[in-house]
């Protein structure tokens, strides 16, 4: 799917960092969904350190999704980059929500 980049949200910064590509360990069963511009880059919210995404709602494993923001602060932290493949097995409500 092009104009996406997907994150797999974490519950802490310790569980990122043990997960890995093959094996994301214990994660929250969340991917944001960052929307990127005609330049293939993460839109960013003017005069902010916020990117335009789509993200779950609730905090319980492939919640409801909606349009909002992410600080970048917050993907750095708690998110670790994923590929698409993976994205679709963890959370498929928000390619239900994508494809719509």
């Amino acid at each position: 799917m092009k104009g996406f980049i997907f994150y797999l949200e974490y519950p802490t910064n310790k569980d990122k960092r043990a997960g890995t590509r093959k094996n994301p360990g214990n994660h929250s069963g969340n991917v944001l969904a960052i929307i990127l511009n005609e330049e293939k880059r993460p839109y960013w919210i003017a005069g902010t350190m916020q990117q335009e995404c789509i993200a779950a709602i609730f905090s319980h494993a492939n919640s409801d999704v909606c349009k909002t923001s992410c600080h970048v602060r917050y993907l750095r932290k708690n998110c670790k980059r994923i590929s698409e493949a993976q994205a679709r097995t963890i959370h498929p409500k928000l390619f239900q929500y994508l494809e719509q």
